[in-house]
């Protein structure tokens, strides 16, 4: 189901709004399948019973991706921190392509940031946040301008290198989205976290590929 099928007004209001009612909501969604008016009534059903309590860091929508290379953590590790993004992420069911960032010096320095440009001309803004060289690095990405931006804050991203005994290595890749409030969060476990799990799963196995070669 995609998203334009719910309605963008409905996210709208639930993010810049305490409260909406019944008669708004259902003026603003044009329900356009069986599905869709399941889970239309299932989120009035939310809505009115009031349970929109605040979020906990636990209960974020996560997902991880992971994967084992013929290489040594290091190697691993410094080809995949300053990778070209257009080389992992190809188009994925709802999720465009990455065609370009602008940084203007190597990806590996804690505080950079860079704008990511995707091939349906939307774009996001990334920051590195922390390298742990030879073992982990963080960032996030956040001021999508695409419909992402009225579902989450920001993503959180973190890659994990574990050497193995056998001179392989241990990659796993860990998406956290941050919902704008209860039913954004609703929304991106239903529908959302499963297409950014396989998303994440074709970029490790084209690194895979690529280091191996």
């Amino acid at each position: 189901m995609e998203l334009d099928k719910i309605g963008l007004i409905l996210f709208y209001q639930m993010v810049n709004t305490p409260s909406v009612t019944l008669p708004t909501f259902a003026i603003s969604i044009q329900a356009n399948d069986i599905m869709t008016q399941y889970i239309l009534m299932l989120m009035t059903t939310l809505i009115l019973s009031g349970k929109a309590g605040a979020q906990k860091t636990k209960n974020m929508p996560l997902t991880k991706a992971e994967i084992v290379v013929n290489v040594a953590a290091d190697s691993a590790f410094n080809y995949i921190v300053p990778i070209d993004l257009s080389t992992i992420f190809k188009k994925y069911k709802r999720f465009p392509a990455v065609i370009k960032t602008d940084e203007t010096e190597k990806w590996i320095t804690p505080g950079l940031t860079r704008t990511v440009y995707f091939d349906d001309g939307t774009t996001a803004k990334e920051s590195l946040l922390t390298v742990v060289q030879g073992e982990s690095f963080s960032y996030q990405i956040e001021n999508f301008t695409s419909q992402l931006r009225f579902l989450a804050k920001r993503v959180e991203g973190n890659w994990e290198f574990t050497p193995m005994e056998d001179g392989q290595t241990h990659i796993v890749w860990t998406y956290t989205v941050i919902p704008k409030n209860f039913m954004a969060r609703f929304i991106i476990k239903s529908f959302v976290l499963k297409d950014i799990h396989g998303l994440l799963n074709n970029g490790l196995s084209i690194v895979k590929e690529n280091l191996e070669k």
